[in-house]
């Protein structure tokens, strides 16, 4: 019963900086493709995700803008999925029709909320972390 104990205080300590770890090799990951003249949106886009799981995050994009969004994972085989879709779930951009670009540059006319989906398209899924980055051109 007291090593059952001692192993689960570990981790719970070690679940944090775990995580930490996972965030900040994501965000080197990431940043290859975030160039200077991208001004990051201050969000953080990090989850986990598990087999036959899609995640979703919630943003704004404002008219007259072009937004850089940058989609990275820990995993060692897949291919990185990131759909846009407007609120009615219009499709506005997939990197799938585009041979999973890890990055892509998105320009609106008009303010609008968009859902962005993420999933990873793999047999042998492994399940890892997912980061995007957001940010718009200077």
């Amino acid at each position: 019963m007291l090593k059952q104990i001692i192993i689960l205080i570990s981790l719970i300590a070690f679940t944090p900086a775990i995580a930490n770890a996972q965030i900040e090799q994501l965000e080197n990951i990431c940043s290859l493709y975030f160039p200077p003249e991208y001004i990051a949106d201050g969000q953080e886009y990090f989850a986990p995700l598990k087999p036959d799981q899609k995640i979703e995050f919630r943003t704004t994009f404002f008219g007259d803008n072009t937004y850089r969004i940058v989609g990275c994972t820990n995993l060692r085989k897949g291919k990185l999925v990131f759909s846009v879709y407007d609120t009615d779930k219009n499709l506005l951009f997939t990197n799938e029709s585009f041979d999973y670009t890890p990055f892509w540059d998105l320009k609106f006319t008009s303010t609008v909320t968009c859902v962005i989906q993420v999933d990873v398209k793999n047999t042998k899924f492994v399940p890892g972390y997912v980061m995007l980055l957001i940010g718009f051109k200077q």
